[in-house]
């Protein structure tokens, strides 16, 4: 069996479930030694347990992205143990649902520490790593809430759109150094990320991807000569970026429609 990341050394925030245990599984399988990030200790000693038991190689590193003091320093922490770093995936975020009227700048200042600040922590340090080396790929997980913002999630979504402008820059600048950067725009994924959102909590509807459709898509990324600067799990969101960009006022209505028609509902169940 082909093993395209043999050798390859990968670090992967949010890998005690969902998208990053499911990435950290496919990536071992490929060959990869893949360090795994996570605050839920036992989850995530357990996936880099079934790992290795699998044959792969995975080590398991505790961290509280909401943290910036355990945050900081965690490449070169990384690379002490497993040897230097040739892909990140930032992966690692938290969701909210709420108006803008319910949601407290205590609780987006949380989200975007998770979302954002640590992630933009790590690509400077793994930047600052890769360098060096003239070699490296950071993968950055946002979501295709980060082109259009939509109603009771604006704090995820600012912190996503703040995901897509810094990882646009970071693109620029890195490229002067070999480094590619990748972002990874999915829609709405059947995880736990969903149940354990902050505020009033749902779940998916209409098209849902699966935790590996995305997997997948940031293993062909990362095993690519040539990596692409964005990718979409779900292609068909394409065609609502192009509408947005070309029509913002059109696709604004129509969610003001919809969501208008979703309180005139909820009121009239009180």
């Amino acid at each position: 069996m082909k093993k395209p990341l043999k050798g390859r050394r990968v670090l992967i925030t949010g890998a005690s479930s969902g998208i990053g245990e499911v990435a950290a599984r496919t990536f071992a399988a490929a060959g990869a030694s893949v360090a795994i990030v996570s605050e839920r200790k036992e989850e995530l000693e357990e996936v880099a347990k079934s790992i290795r038991n699998q044959g792969g190689k995975a080590a398991a590193f505790v961290v509280d992205l909401a943290c910036p003091e355990q945050v900081e320093g965690l490449i070169a922490r990384v690379e002490k143990q497993i040897g230097p770093l040739d892909i990140l995936v930032n992966n690692a975020g938290v969701g909210m649902g709420a108006e803008i009227l319910d949601t407290s700048l205590q609780e987006m200042r949380f989200l975007f520490e998770v979302n954002f600040f640590a992630l933009a922590s790590l690509c400077k340090q793994a930047l600052a790593a890769m360098a060096p080396r003239g070699r490296g790929h950071i993968i950055n997980v946002s979501s295709a809430a980060a082109r259009f913002g939509g109603p009771t999630i604006s704090a995820y979504s600012a912190t996503k759109g703040a995901v897509h402008a810094y990882t646009q820059a970071l693109r620029i600048e890195a490229a002067v150094y070999g480094i590619a950067v990748t972002e990874i725009l999915p829609i709405s994924v059947r995880t736990r990320f969903f149940d354990n959102m902050r505020g009033e909590r749902s779940q998916p509807s209409g098209v849902v991807l699966t935790p590996e459709m995305v997997a997948q898509s940031i293993l062909r990324c990362a095993a690519a000569r040539r990596p692409k600067p964005e990718i979409l799990p779900f292609p068909g969101i394409r065609a609502v970026f192009v509408l947005n960009a070309l029509s913002p006022d059109l696709l604004s209505r129509v969610a003001k429609r919809s969501y208008a028609r979703e309180v005139r509902q909820a009121r009239a169940k009180k």
